[in-house]
C-alpha cells in the first residue's frame, strides 16, 4: 500500500507552467474577490481548470480569465498567463478593510510578491533576489527568505513562498482544488480596477503651502 501524501504544490511545480498569478484575500466571499478585480461576478460561472483553458483560448487577447474559490477564512483568485492579480488597482480594492496576498510567476522570468492591508502596499520583493529587498521593517522577506534558504535548492521557485503565506493563513490551494471547478469569468484589461491616483508626498506638499506668500511678500523701503 502506498502511504506517501500527495505533493499539494504539484501545479506550482509544473515546468511547463508558463506564467500564472495568485491572490489570497481574508475574510470576503468569491464572488467579492471577483467583483473587487473590477468584473461583473454574476457573469461567474462553474469551469474546471481545463474549460477555463478553453474560455481563455476563445477570448480576445487584452484581459485574462479569473478563478475564484473559498478555503476556510480566506478567498483566493488564480490567473493562467494573466498578471491582474499583481496590479495595483485589483490589490488595492482587494485589501480593502483586509489583508491580501499576491504570488506571480512571470512570463518574463522575474516573479513577484506582495502584501497588501488596507489599501496600502506593506511589502513587495521578487523572491530570492536581495536587490529587491523592501525598507525595514520588512518580516515578510524575512520570513519568505528563511524557506528559501531552507529549502537548500538552487532554484527553489515558489514553493516555498506559498508554503510561508499558508503558514500564515492555513489556507492551501492544492493541485485537486485548482483543477476543479471554480468561479470563472473572462475580464477585460479596461475593466479592471484602475490604478490608485499616487498622493501628495506630505513633506511636498507643506513646502509649497509656505512658500506661496514669498511671492507676494514687499520689502518695506529703506531709508537712504
Amino acid at each position: 500500500m502506498n502511504n506517501s501524501t500527495p505533493d499539494p504544490w504539484g501545479w506550482a511545480q509544473d515546468p511547463n507552467a508558463v506564467m500564472w498569478c495568485l491572490t489570497f484575500t481574508h475574510g470576503i466571499t468569491p464572488h467579492d474577490v471577483l467583483s473587487r478585480y473590477g468584473a461583473d461576478h454574476r457573469a461567474a460561472q462553474l469551469l474546471n481548470r481545463q474549460q477555463a483553458a478553453a474560455l481563455n483560448e476563445d477570448s480576445p487577447p487584452d484581459g485574462s480569465v479569473l478563478r475564484s474559490g473559498s478555503l476556510g477564512e480566506w478567498s483566493f483568485c488564480f490567473e493562467d498567463y494573466g498578471v491582474v492579480g499583481a496590479m495595483p488597482g485589483p490589490l488595492s480594492a482587494l485589501s480593502r478593510g483586509t489583508e491580501t496576498f499576491s504570488v506571480l510567476l512571470g512570463g518574463d522570468g522575474m516573479n513577484g510578491f506582495a502584501h497588501w492591508r488596507d489599501s496600502e502596499c506593506t511589502e513587495q520583493f521578487e523572491p530570492g533576489f536581495s536587490h529587491t529587498k523592501p525598507n525595514p521593517p520588512h518580516p515578510w522577506w524575512d520570513i519568505v527568505q528563511g524557506r528559501l534558504d531552507a529549502s537548500g535548492e538552487e532554484y527553489p521557485g515558489l514553493v516555498p513562498v506559498l508554503e510561508a503565506i499558508t503558514h500564515h493563513t492555513g489556507a492551501v490551494l492544492d493541485t485537486r482544488i485548482l483543477h476543479g471547478p471554480l468561479l470563472t469569468l473572462w475580464l477585460d484589461d479596461t475593466s479592471r480596477t484602475p490604478d490608485p491616483t499616487p498622493r501628495p508626498h506630505p513633506h511636498r506638499a507643506a513646502i509649497q503651502q509656505l512658500g506661496r506668500p514669498l511671492g507676494s511678500f514687499v520689502l518695506p523701503p529703506t531709508d537712504t
